[in-house]
């Protein structure tokens, strides 16, 4: 083990450490987490279809609904973007990308199997500066679907649908790309646990996301054209009331009218997609990276895995 790797083992065995001890959440936090774990259990292990077709089935259908759902100036800008998406999953399913920048960098690789036995170090560079990349793209993509779900009759609540199906394609080629970086390969059943691992998290933290937009949506849909406030509005439309709280502790004393509040509804909503997108996407290539790594110097030098991934 070089010197190199011993030090990106003692720090990999903290951070996981770290992680652990996170973990130790409140019973009736573990319970909903375990809940909503479960729930995603079935989407999450439908990784297979994005990782092994070379055009997901389920992005042409996404890019369909959008054509007949969005309005003219929309469309283009939408397919678009599941264009690049699927383009994005098409070049992380397969390993050829991580094997050509080796090559490029002199190294004699031509399988998987090659990169096993170059040092971490060299391993490394080809991931360096990923965690950046997918948090630039979280942004790009939740910004533009959650605007899109504000569009009159053609974004609707089905931007929504949209967004999950979009973030799990990217989850998941977050994750197989990291994986085939470190020599791992994610169309064997271990490589799909190694994936799979991953995604269950990620679809567990965008939960909260899609709740907060409908949210937004809907005081947007039902706030439109009223000109005085209610106090049934501000009960139904709770994130309405919150926004008109902030403005007036921004402006003390002063009457917040309405529309003021519905016409941030919008705002709220892109703001929410894109922060949320961008978070979970870089913890995605974070996580997977160190997990990747951790599995690759264990199987390389065989050493025993830190008790959480056990």
């Amino acid at each position: 083990m070089s010197s190199y790797e011993q030090q990106a083992w003692a720090d990999l065995q903290e951070h996981w450490r770290k992680k652990a001890e996170r973990r130790a959440l409140p019973p009736a936090v573990r319970q909903a987490t375990g809940a909503a774990s479960h729930k995603i259990g079935d989407t999450a292990s439908s990784a297979r279809n994005f990782v092994s077709s070379k055009t997901p089935t389920a992005l042409k259908n996404a890019g369909d609904a959008a054509v007949d759902l969005t309005l003219e100036p929309t469309v283009k800008a939408v397919v678009g973007l599941l264009d690049w998406v699927t383009e994005t999953v098409q070049q992380f399913s397969e390993p050829e990308s991580v094997l050509a920048f080796h090559r490029d960098k002199g190294r004699p690789v031509s399988t998987l199997t090659d990169l096993q036995a170059l040092d971490l170090e060299a391993l490394d560079s080809f991931t360096k500066g990923s965690v950046w990349k997918w948090r630039s793209t979280g942004l790009v993509e939740g910004g533009a679907i959650g605007a899109l779900t504000f569009i009159p009759v053609g974004g609707s609540i089905a931007a929504i649908g949209l967004d999950l199906v979009v973030m799990h394609a990217l989850t998941t080629a977050v994750a197989t790309q990291a994986a085939y970086a470190y020599g791992i390969d994610p169309t064997t059943d271990a490589g799909q646990e190694h994936v799979n691992r991953m995604l269950r998290k990620a679809w567990a933290a965008q939960a909260p996301k899609a709740g907060t937009v409908k949210s937004a949506k809907n005081a947007f849909v039902m706030g439109r054209g009223r000109v005085n406030w209610s106090q049934r509005f501000r009960s139904d439309h709770r994130i309405a009331a919150a926004v008109e709280k902030l403005l007036k502790q921004v402006n003390p004393g002063q009457h917040v009218p309405i529309q003021k509040v519905v016409t941030k509804m919008p705002y709220v909503g892109a703001v929410t997609s894109a922060g949320v997108n961008s978070t979970v996407l870089a913890s995605m290539a974070k996580n997977s990276i160190h997990y990747s790594r951790t599995m690759y110097l264990a199987r390389k030098h065989g050493l025993a895995l830190p008790a959480s991934l056990t």
